[in-house]
């Protein structure tokens, strides 16, 4: 096995949950994950960081800037 492929087990504990929260986000199709041979679950590590970094919550500064930047170019708009 390469490097970069977890098996259920060490995908769950990468990612800090349980194996059985893991196996319902694999159920709902949630997760990215690869079945060969139709039995093992094998996860590519790359992808389950992208996974997790999938909605990212800005802080309160950004937003802040993007409001003003958006009130500005409304009112340039006028």
């Amino acid at each position: 096995m390469t490097n970069n492929l977890l098996t259920t087990v060490e995908a769950a504990e990468y990612l800090g949950m349980k194996k059985s929260y893991l196996h319902k986000l694999m159920m709902k199709k949630e997760i990215p994950f690869y079945k060969p041979n139709g039995k093992l679950c094998f996860f590519d590590k790359d992808e389950l960081n992208q996974w997790l970094r999938r909605i990212r919550i800005a802080p309160q500064e950004e937003v802040d800037r993007q409001a003003i930047a958006y009130v500005t170019q409304k009112d340039l708009l006028k």
